[in-house]
């Protein structure tokens, strides 16, 4: 028997940061995580594309817009503990330099170094600094409290995958922190609801969220491979729900890219939870702009070079292939003079580029997720603390709670924030 003060089930970057934030205010706990997986924090790595986005400068501003699943109260209150200045703050101390990626305005925080391995490793120095015990390789496949004491049951697992030999570890405090169902190759295969159902909690189905798109449609197949910024609005059941701006791709199965991946949470809980369609996106290719001033801009670029064909009065609007592909799918003869233009012409090529509706039919797995839409639920853990309702000294935190975030930072946010207010096993 492994005794400890406080176990971490789950050594990603909410579980890491738990049992750091519970060593330094007490420095007396002993404190273990245990890990399924060969190393801690492997989905960390594929974080921002490899280069970790930490978090994001709008952190503190707009929870309600940034955050889905638990009320902005419940959320609001762990980040106001731990917030953006606190995170930024954490890191540097760390010795991690970081920069504000300007391309775009989302406003993502990068390490200077552009390596995801940076964070990881400076995280598993903390760890061997502060004495944290770490058992890798090492599943856990039962627990339960009794007299006031948690016993964790756990496999330690061989190259394969295989059982080498059954232990078992006690502690106090228990803190779940197992992640969702995104990334299984990476160890977040969702056992950890099954541990926190074992204790009575529920849990909101998960769904894959911050994924791409499946839609057959004429414009994908002439456009794969494709990148440009389009405006993107979902529709579900005839109501918009959500629009954002930003790049996408165009691929073989339908659609990618981050605007995409920003408007799918609710698509995949239409379609992967509620079992249900009638889902559409609108693709407007001139972001911000609206019919009529499409049509201004048109007109006035035709009324200056009427002798162009239609295609090349499009030229410099966006990438020829783009063009091409737009008036090949709406049946509009690309050599037709812009002075021969009709009206009904007219309408269509602009309703074409600023109001395209495409059919979603799906969308991709669990393997090209970002995050979890879903998990415990949060009605059944204190807000402010994440202590369980229903058990004294369990606690939980990052993404095996009913928390999801916007894509940009916000879930590795999510993660330092409340990993940090977990460990203080308050």
């Amino acid at each position: 028997m492994n005794n400890y003060d406080l176990i971490i089930i789950g050594g990603g970057a909410a579980g890491q940061m738990a049992a750091i934030s519970a060593k330094r205010n007490n420095s007396s706990l002993r404190v273990a995580i245990i890990d399924r997986t060969f190393a801690l924090g492997r989905k960390i790595l594929v974080c921002g594309a490899g280069r970790c986005n930490i978090t994001n400068i709008n952190l503190d501003t707009d929870v309600e817009k940034r955050y889905y699943g638990a009320s902005p109260e419940f959320i609001r209150e762990i980040l106001n503990q731990f917030s953006y200045k606190d995170i930024v703050s954490f890191f540097n101390e760390l010795g991690v330099e970081l920069y504000v990626e300007r391309k775009t305005d989302i406003g993502k925080l990068f390490p200077v170094t552009d390596q995801a391995k940076t964070i990881t490793s400076l995280l598993e120095n903390e760890l061997k600094i502060l004495g944290i015990d770490v058992h890798l390789n090492t599943e856990v496949t039962n627990v339960k409290k009794q007299n006031e004491e948690f016993t964790i049951s756990t496999n330690l697992l061989n190259q394969e995958g295989k059982t080498v030999i059954s232990n078992e570890f006690s502690s106090k405090y228990l803190i779940m922190s197992a992640g969702g169902r995104t990334y299984p190759a990476l160890g977040s295969n969702g056992t950890g609801y099954r541990l926190a159902e074992s204790f009575g909690h529920t849990i909101v189905d998960p769904v894959p969220s911050a994924l791409p798109l499946v839609s057959k449609n004429l414009l994908s197949q002439e456009l794969q491979g494709t990148k440009m910024e389009i405006e993107v609005t979902s529709i579900i059941e005839g109501e918009e729900v959500k629009t954002r701006t930003d790049d996408v791709m165009f691929t073989q199965y339908g659609f990618s890219g981050p605007a995409i991946l920003n408007v799918s949470r609710e698509i995949s809980i239409q379609i992967n939870r509620l079992a249900k369609n009638n889902v559409q996106l609108r693709l407007n290719f001139f972001p911000g702009k609206t019919i009529p001033e499409v049509t201004d801009l048109l007109e006035l670029r035709w009324k200056r070079r009427p002798t162009l064909t239609i295609e090349e009065s499009m030229f410099g609007l966006f990438p020829n292939k783009i063009s091409s592909a737009l008036l090949k799918v709406l049946n509009i003869n690309k050599s037709l003079k812009v002075s021969e233009i009709d009206s009904q012409t007219k309408q269509k090529l602009v309703n074409g580029l600023t109001n395209n509706i495409v059919d979603i039919s799906g969308t991709r797995g669990w393997n090209e997720a970002e995050f979890t839409a879903g998990g415990i639920n949060t009605q059944e853990v204190i807000q402010g603390t994440l202590q369980s309702r229903l058990v004294k000294n369990l606690y939980f935190c990052g993404e095996i709670l009913d928390v999801d975030g916007d894509v940009g930072g916000f879930n590795l946010s999510w993660a330092w924030a409340s990993g940090n207010v977990a460990g203080k096993l308050r």
